[in-house]
């Protein structure tokens, strides 16, 4: 029996315009009706309200789940930071300023965040923040660093993969010392501590919840969900995910722009 399922946001439950469709709201709404635990497992920071401008009748959907990549596990009220170690932090900083035009963001504690290079004003609500709130990289003191992304260009729509020496250069710091994803088809680094990824956040709430793995179900498409979805119980790929990704899903369903997730889970769980 089905008692929890965790989704991954960006290209899963989210449609191309990053929005939650009418269909996959009701079905959600239907698996709470049943008793089912709904959890995020997103990249993206726990200030869902207002990175996707979701209300409370979406928000309170939810019992919670794994940010920032299982960078940061909220239950309820209480949230749980993994920070990266401050040396790396700084050697990816200093990689990443030998190369022009590639902006470095730092996902801080709090859900602060520092930009090497300034967005536009209007930019910074995919991100959740006004433009008063961004920092620069030299003012962020000793706060701690949650996870670090390398990109061009706001990232959502960015068309430039990122340059393969600098790839290169980031993936080698992080061996043995930091998690290393390449996602969006190559259009964004994503680094976290070498201890996180979004599986182990998982597997922490369902040793809060009592839950196995044959109870729970997961959804993604990128390359930072192939453990989850590998690992995480059921696990189950959009049409639209990477190859890698759905090499390794149990199931594949329909693609994140045609409610796949909802469509798939009315199938599954008769809701």
């Amino acid at each position: 029996m089905i008692k929890a399922v965790f989704f991954d946001l960006d290209g899963t439950l989210l449609n191309s315009k990053k929005e939650l469709s009418s269909k996959t709201k009701s079905v959600l709404v239907k698996c709470r009706e049943s008793g089912i635990k709904l959890f995020v497992a997103t990249a993206r920071p726990p200030i869902l309200g207002r990175s996707l401008c979701w209300d409370d009748s979406v928000l309170s959907l939810f019992d919670g789940g794994s940010y920032y990549n299982g960078g940061c596990v909220v239950m309820g009220n209480e949230k749980h930071y993994t920070p990266i170690s401050t040396d790396i932090v700084k050697k990816c900083i200093d990689e990443v300023t030998l190369y022009k035009g590639v902006n470095i963001a730092l996902q801080l504690e709090n859900e602060k965040h520092a930009f090497r290079y300034p967005l536009k004003d209007e930019d910074y609500m995919s991100w959740g923040l006004s433009a008063e709130e961004a920092l620069t990289l030299d003012q962020i003191n000793d706060m701690q660093t949650i996870k670090i992304l390398v990109f061009y260009a706001n990232l959502i729509d960015s068309v430039t993969p990122i340059d393969r020496g600098l790839v290169d250069s980031l993936e080698k710091l992080c061996i043995d010392t930091a998690r290393f994803y390449l996602t969006d088809k190559g259009k964004c680094v994503q680094i976290m501590a070498r201890s996180v990824n979004k599986l182990g956040s998982i597997t922490s709430i369902m040793s809060v919840l009592g839950l196995t793995k044959n109870e729970i179900i997961s959804f993604g498409d990128d390359i930072n969900d192939i453990e989850m979805l590998r690992e995480g119980g059921i696990g189950v790929a959009v049409a639209n995910a990477a190859d890698e990704v759905k090499a390794v899903a149990d199931h594949i369903c329909d693609t994140n722009d045609n409610d796949g997730v909802a469509r798939w889970l009315e199938g599954m769980l008769n809701v």
